[in-house]
């Protein structure tokens, strides 16, 4: 990059931090002022709003200690009396109190008067339920206080509601009940505050957990006209802060804060910028084109090769130091080029006097001269230059010529300086020999074109042998023959450095090779890793890359291959592999691979997913030891709940039979087995007179019944084994329409598996007895599926399972059923 450019991305730069800077301090001091500002306006706002509600209240006490401290009211509480009713509790009683409800309670608790104004029996209801469910009635008293008022939200509406103690007009007497007086907070009293106060009003209930910023404005648009918003907790009847009042208020000065802010960012910026002008203009004329002379001086002695020109430079700066050195420089290198010409005569006589060879080629003349020792032992034919010339290019092996035109033409078009290679020559007398080349171009015309070419020969043959013998050692498993892991990681390097690259990682484990070497010796062993590492290489196509890992496990890497050839390829070797009856155990791998992605973009990324897959497959072989802790789980499950392991093995093979149809991947196919295994483990976590219970569950019973998901996913959580089944175990009685548990997930959002074994559970739960029921015929629960497909299952899965009946059959045998009568599911 020139100098010139680079001043100017420095100015830029350094204009663009001292812009930021100017911004952020100006920022802050003017939208600093106006935050507090309206920190502070919303704090009196809210005041305000308060005051005004608390009057409401008080104001509302009063109507309520008229009413409560009345003898009629004492009287009415006492002897029903309907006189009492017909004159005072009527609608127009109602509306000149602003009155929507009105409670009469004895000490019992017992309501012997209500009357409720303009309120559907909906809210009526409700509102009764709500006050009687919260103790209103004297609940919200103190010893203190006998008439107290409160705000309460039920269903969006918020409400007055205010309670006392009744009592006769001298207060000597003992109360014998409550008087509850309701009235909406409707849009008639924030209208009211609102012309008080000026900012609109809302009330809502809290959301569960909620947390309201006390100070926190936030700044929104309504019809083009900017408010400020800001919301507070406020406590309800029962003490609690379960209800947030936000206000809102136009805001003011922040448009024109906001127009002048800008006004003068870009001033500051205009300015800036004809600074920057005015600078570039003066460091270009007073440096930057002296700068330019200097180089261009250079570049002419490069291209003519004239250590003899020199530079003059007008000024009394560093430049003119420079020029002035430059001069003296170029002097002393004219003086050393005669110095350099003798020592390349006594370079050629002393390489002529050596085993190397020596190669000087005039390319336009197109002639050559080698020196003899090396004419000698290739066998060069050539009486004269030209003749020396072709004989020369001749003797390459026609495999290198191709590489070695490449790497020769960069150098004479003058990409690079130096020729260096390595290439093999057919030699007259020892056969193909490899040669190492180093050499340059030390002759150029006017037109930059290349004519003398010098280079060093040497005969390295013997060290190529050694080189090809260390390095199949290096990379090579001497048991299997197969590449090792130094070799695979070297390949992991290359595709590491390309860009995006496309491949797939199958990682194989032999299975049981331990107990093989343990019972039978490691010599079995030995020949059971050669007898599968001969699979993989007569299976495998030549362009993959087959190592050994450590241990018994074996990494291939192919390329140029789709998923379904990789699928394909797994189960070629697998059925290679089980062919196998040399040795006393049964031969078998465990497998998994993995696809490099966006994600997945280093091979060792690709290669432990692999790696996990694999070991997901080795769980499902009965011989794994990993095994055990499934096994365990699933005998537990049988013996503690009416699950049979018949019941588990028909679920295990319905879900292979489905999964197979769904055409899931292998890695898909293993968590699919497990998870028919052990969909159900949390039922070791229910007492067992629920699961055994040949009757209906009770409502309490079902809800216990409905943690076993949850219980499951905890188990599957804390055993690392089964971890990547945890989600699927806890979803797997969800509904598609959302109405199932424990989370109400729906459609999409519920696991793939999990919605997979939702449809074969209920299928042969329907098929098939239990303590709690008898079983139905294949066309009940056909149409089962069929009615609640959208609604409970997933209806592409059901559509899939239907038709793998209908072309297929079922894989498992069903119950002859005897009668069809229904029971509830407790699964």
């Amino acid at each position: 990059m020139k100098l010139k450019y680079k001043i100017i991305i420095i100015a830029l730069c350094s204009a663009a931090v001292l812009l930021g800077v100017t911004y952020g301090i100006f920022y802050w001091v003017f939208y600093g002022y106006v935050d507090n500002a309206q920190k502070n306006q919303m704090d009196k706002d809210f005041e305000m709003v308060e005051t005004i509600i608390d009057n409401e209240k008080e104001n509302f006490n009063s109507i309520l200690k008229d009413w409560a401290y009345w003898d009629d009211t004492y009287n009415f509480i006492n002897d029903h009396n309907p006189d009492y009713v017909t004159v005072n509790l009527n609608d127009e009683t109602m509306e000149n109190l602003d009155l929507n409800m009105m409670l009469f309670v004895n000490q019992s608790g017992v309501v012997v008067g209500a009357d409720d104004f303009d309120l559907t029996a909906e809210q009526t209801a409700a509102l009764i339920e709500k006050i009687t469910r919260n103790n209103f009635y004297t609940g919200l008293l103190t010893d203190n206080a006998d008439v107290t008022t409160h705000l309460m939200i039920l269903e969006g509406q918020p409400y007055l509601i205010a309670t006392g103690r009744v009592n006769n007009s001298n207060h000597n007497a003992v109360s014998n009940g409550s008087l509850v007086m309701v009235r909406t907070f409707d849009d008639e009293m924030t209208a009211y505050i609102e012309s008080l106060t000026g900012v609109n009003v809302e009330l809502r209930e809290a959301e569960a957990a909620a947390t309201i910023l006390k100070n926190q404005i936030s700044k929104r648009e309504f019809d083009g006209k900017p408010y400020l918003t800001a919301s507070r907790l406020f406590p309800d009847g029962s003490g609690e802060e379960n209800l947030v009042m936000t206000i809102s208020r136009m805001e003011e000065n922040y448009s024109f804060v906001k127009h002048q802010f800008n006004l003068f960012m870009v001033s500051f910026v205009v300015l800036l910028l004809l600074v920057l002008g005015i600078d570039y203009l003066i460091v270009n004329r007073y440096f930057l084109k002296r700068i330019e002379k200097l180089i261009a001086f250079t570049k002419e002695v490069g291209i003519k090769r004239d250590t003899s020109l020199s530079i003059s430079m007008e000024g009394q700066d560093e430049l003119k130091t420079l020029a002035v050195s430059t001069n003296q420089m170029l002097q002393e290198i004219d003086q050393a080029n005669q110095q350099i010409k003798m020592m390349d005569e006594r370079y050629r006589l002393i390489m002529e006097a050596t085993n190397d060879g020596y190669l000087d080629v005039w390319l336009q003349k197109k002639e050559a001269y080698i020196s003899p020792e090396w004419k000698r032992l290739i066998g060069y034919r050539g009486k004269d230059g030209r003749q020396l010339y072709e004989d020369y290019f001749l003797k390459i092996h026609g495999d290198c010529k191709n590489r070695l035109e490449s790497s020769f033409m960069d150098m004479l078009s003058g990409k690079v300086d130096y020729f260096e290679g390595e290439y093999r020559v057919m030699s007259e007398h020892y056969g193909v020999i490899w040669v190492s080349h180093r050499g340059k171009v030390v002759q150029r015309d006017q037109n930059n074109e290349p004519i003398r070419f010098i280079s060093t020969l040497s005969d390295i043959t013997r060290r190529k042998i050694n080189e090809e013998e260390i390095l199949f050692l290096s990379y090579s498993d001497p048991l299997t023959r197969l590449k090792n892991r130094a070799y695979m990681k070297k390949q992991f390097e290359v595709l590491s450095q390309q860009q995006n690259p496309h491949y797939f990682i199958i990682m194989c484990d032999i299975n049981g090779l331990k107990l093989t070497n343990d019972a039978f010796g490691h010599q079995e062993g030995d020949q059971v890793m050669v007898a599968v590492s001969n699979v993989l290489r007569r299976i495998c196509r030549p362009t993959d890359f087959i190592s050994r890992w450590p241990g018994d496990e074996f990494v291939i890497l192919l390329k140029d291959i789709d998923q379904e050839g990789v699928c394909q390829l797994i189960r070629e070797i697998t059925d290679e592999t089980d062919k196998i009856r040399d040795f006393h155990l049964n031969v078998s791998l465990a497998m998994g691979y993995a696809e490099s992605n966006v994600d997945l973009k280093r091979p060792e990324d690709v290669l432990n997913l692999a790696e996990n897959r694999m070991y997901r497959n080795k769980l499902m072989e009965s011989s794994s030891s990993r095994n055990a802790t499934i096994r365990s789980l699933a005998r537990t499950l049988h013996e503690k709940s009416t699950e049979t392991e018949a019941h588990t093995m028909r679920i295990t093979q319905l879900s292979k039979a489905l999964g197979s149809r769904l055409n899931l991947r292998k890695d898909q196919l293993d968590e699919l087995e497990l998870l028919s295994l052990l969909h159900d483990i949390g039922k070791i976590g229910i007492p067992e007179y629920i699961l055994d219970k040949p009757s209906k569950l009770s409502k309490e019973e079902w809800e216990i019944i409905k943690t076993h998901p949850e219980i499951g996913y905890r188990i599957a959580k804390s055993t690392p084994a089964l971890e990547h089944i945890a989600e699927d175990i806890l979803a797997h009685h969800e509904k598609y329409d959302g109405s199932g548990y424990p989370n109400g997930l729906k459609g999409q959002t519920i696991p793939y598996l999990g919605r997979i074994i939702n449809v074969i559970d209920s299928f042969d739960v329907m098929t098939h007895s239990r303590s709690y029921k008898k079983a139905n015929d294949l066309s009940y629960a056909i149409s089962e599926l069929k009615g609640c497909s959208g609604t409970q299952f997933d209806p592409e899965i059901v559509r899939v399972f239907l038709n793998m009946i209908a072309d297929e059959g079922l894989p498992v045998q069903l119950e002859i059923v005897v009668s069809s009568n229904n029971q509830e599911n407790k699964s």
